[in-house]
């Protein structure tokens, strides 16, 4: 095996890096279309759950129906810890874009 290995290297690099390639490119788009789903779940949950100090609750249903999206097989690479941090961050994102029309970290 390691024989196979050392004589065949330049081939297995090339696999590696288009395996790579295209797990990349499959989680790149998922993100995209999560994204999507996720700012329209966001304003769903802002008029579903009305009242003040509601912040949390809101996050947890948006979280959960976000999660129930994303394939079994790519679970695995995105732990519930991802996630949350994502949605948090386009969370911010829009927070950001709704202050002045701009994402510009003014907020």
């Amino acid at each position: 095996m390691r024989n196979f290995i050392i004589s065949n290297w330049p081939t297995i690099l090339i696999i590696a890096v288009f395996l790579i390639w295209v797990i990349y490119l499959a989680i790149k788009k998922k993100w995209d279309q999560l994204r999507g789903i996720a700012y329209r779940l966001m304003l769903q949950a802002e008029k579903a759950i009305t009242g003040t100090k509601k912040g949390r609750e809101r996050f947890e249903a948006v979280f959960k129906q976000v999660y129930s999206l994303i394939p079994p097989w790519l679970q695995f690479f995105f732990p519930e810890s991802t996630v949350r941090e994502k949605l948090q961050e386009w969370f911010c994102d829009i927070k950001d874009y709704l202050d002045d029309g701009k994402v510009n970290s003014s907020i």
